[in-house]
């Protein structure tokens, strides 16, 4: 290093001062070969900030400015990077003209920021307004509102004056007394807070919403989500954001006192804030007014558009029978919404072709119509006889149409697919694996044959003495899958050891409730479908040998599947297909 400064190295081999320091000459080193910079040389024709040796100083982010910004991340802040992952289109800024990462009002990271934080609640965000006199710098990695130890923005939320409210919000409550109740010590008002005191309520603060209206109701219900926390079990981190959420749901919406509308805790998800939780605690103490709307009716609203008003109304009709049912004669109960959606999607692209064609309304429809367009055989006619049937035929019942033309029309059944085995090294790597949940549920399911559903709703009582306690069947289980079930259970106990969830198989959001796990869950733990893994263990039984009757009582199928998956033997697409070792799959892997 340098004899002279002791910062920068020597200028070369054999000096003993840098370029800065070296006296008598008037030689500087040339600009950087990477940068360009002229200033804060280092070595190899590279300065501080581009050699890859050099310490590592802090400087400004190239997006937002902010100080703190390090070489590892590309001399970009966390928060920008993030920016860029879910803006990648760049181009000019609206306000600052800077050609970056932009979101979609043209506004970079920088002045969005200014702009999140000067508006007022309720009333549209105008970027150009909120940057006319500059921007606030910050720290690096230090603006995420979920962190509650970054420094306090320029206005004391404490004070009534900054607080930001809704638009016709009363400054003189009716309950003037309550709100002093559990007050704070007054502050000085020069003083800026560096860092929060309170983890709850100085983070709630920042959401600029000011403080809840009624202190008595906000202890109230900060009281209900610890006694709930210690109840499920709920993490730190999970106990300490669902305070914070329902602090500020109280802010933004004045509540002073319940019911709750389950339409004002959905709209905290535009700020970031977790409502899942926070929705279970109103809703176990009668505090929650569920007006949310079910996600289906936008979604068939949607399907609907483009098509002729008589053919729209007479479908909505259909719609609502099915989803809500029927009370009246002809009485009907509701449908599934898998099963609405399914035959609607199956069901639309004829009726858009019947409204291209000029038919404005469904009773134009004759049966010459649907059987133009009915396929001639197979798995496609039944869908769409199917979806069409449940139209005309749920119109006709209801007075809507005079005549159906699916009447007496015959359209055939499903066709059953062929069960085809999975590769035997897949699943013995899932039995195998060194996740305990991944290992449990291969027993379940390609061990012990068990359904998706089934293994969802399996209860903790429902496995014990070596057995597996169906209300249909029970289920003996081997030494080597009782070990899988073992540490599965030992590795529960140890993750979530406060969870009161009565099922066996829980994930980190399902420990927190009651509520049992999903299939799809089961999918993404086993790396292939749950559904699939319980057809090749049947498939592997029968081909062992295994009698119908053993196939039944053992996975608790009728007799009519038992004989379907029984005429795979010798099928010429699984001829070529090798499965090792042979034998039952009651013989676990060793």
């Amino acid at each position: 290093m340098c004899e002279a400064c002791g910062h920068k190295p020597q200028s070369y081999q054999g000096r003993r001062w840098c370029y800065d320091c070296k006296p008598g000459t008037n030689g500087r080193p040339l600009p950087c070969r990477r940068c360009g910079a002229t200033g804060d040389y280092w070595a190899q024709r590279l300065c501080r900030r581009c050699h890859l040796f050099a310490p590592q100083l802090p400087d400004s982010c190239r997006d937002c400015l902010a100080w703190g910004a390090t070489r590892t991340l590309k001399w970009l802040c966390g928060a920008c990077v993030g920016w860029r992952h879910l803006h990648p289109s760049a181009s000019e800024c609206i306000s600052c003209h800077r050609d970056v990462a932009v979101n979609e009002h043209k506004a970079c990271r920088l002045c969005w920021l200014q702009t999140v934080y000067q508006a007022q609640a309720g009333l549209p965000r105008d970027v150009l307004a909120a940057n006319r006199h500059g921007q606030q710098l910050w720290l690096a990695n230090m603006s995420n509102f979920k962190n509650g130890y970054r420094p306090h923005p320029r206005r004391d939320y404490g004070r009534p004056k900054d607080q930001i409210q809704p638009p016709g919000y009363d400054s003189q409550p009716e309950n003037a007394a309550d709100q002093q109740t559990g007050a704070r010590p007054p502050r000085d008002p020069e003083q800026l807070d560096l860092f929060a005191y309170d983890r709850i309520e100085n983070p709630a603060r920042r959401f600029g919403f000011g403080e809840p209206p009624s202190h008595r109701f906000a202890a109230r219900l900060d009281q209900h989500v610890l006694d709930q926390a210690e109840r499920h079990g709920w993490t730190e981190r999970q106990t300490r954001r669902t305070r914070i959420t329902l602090r500020v749901l109280q802010a933004r919406h004045r509540i002073a006192t319940g019911p709750v509308k389950a339409s004002d805790v959905l709209e905290l998800r535009t700020y970031g804030l977790p409502i899942r939780l926070a929705l279970a605690v109103l809703e176990d103490n009668d505090l929650l007014v569920d007006d949310r709307v079910p996600a289906l009716r936008p979604w068939f609203a949607r399907q609907l558009s483009g098509l002729p008003e008589p053919m729209a109304s007479e479908l909505q009709t259909w719609f609502d029978v099915l989803h809500h049912g029927s009370t009246t004669p002809p009485r009907s109960r509701p449908r599934h919404d898998v099963t609405i959606k399914t035959r609607t999607l199956w069901a639309m692209p004829t009726l858009r072709a019947w409204a291209d064609a000029g038919h404005l309304s469904l009773r134009e429809i004759t049966r010459a119509d649907v059987l133009a367009v009915l396929p001639a055989q197979g798995t496609p006619r039944v869908k769409l006889g199917n979806a069409l049937r449940s139209i005309f035929t749920t119109l006709k019942r209801h007075r809507v149409l005079f005549v159906n033309p699916m009447a007496r029309m015959r359209i055939g059944n499903l066709e059953r697919r062929v069960p085809m085995p999975i590769d035997t090294a897949r699943i013995r790597g899932a039995f195998e694996s060194a996740d305990p949940t991944t290992a449990a549920i291969t027993t379940l399911i390609a061990i012990h044959g068990l359904r998706p559903g089934e293994a969802c709703a399996l209860l903790l009582t429902e496995v014990r003495d070596s057995r597996i306690l169906l209300p249909t069947r029970t289920i003996l289980l081997a030494p080597v899958t009782k070990a899988r079930l073992d540490a599965y259970l030992a590795h529960r106990r140890k993750r979530w050891p406060g969870s009161i969830n009565p099922h066996f198989l829980i994930h980190s959001r399902s420990a927190a409730t009651l509520e049992q796990v999903k299939v799809p869950w089961l999918t993404d733990k086993l790396g292939m479908s749950a559904n699939a893994l319980r057809q090749d263990r049947i498939l592997a039984e029968v081909h062992a040998g295994g009698d119908l009757r053993q196939i039944c009582d053992f996975f608790g199928v009728t007799i009519a599947t038992a004989e379907h998956y029984a005429s795979t033997i010798n099928h010429p697409e699984l001829d070529d297909f090798t499965t090792a070792p042979a034998g039952s799959r009651t013989d676990t892997p060793h």
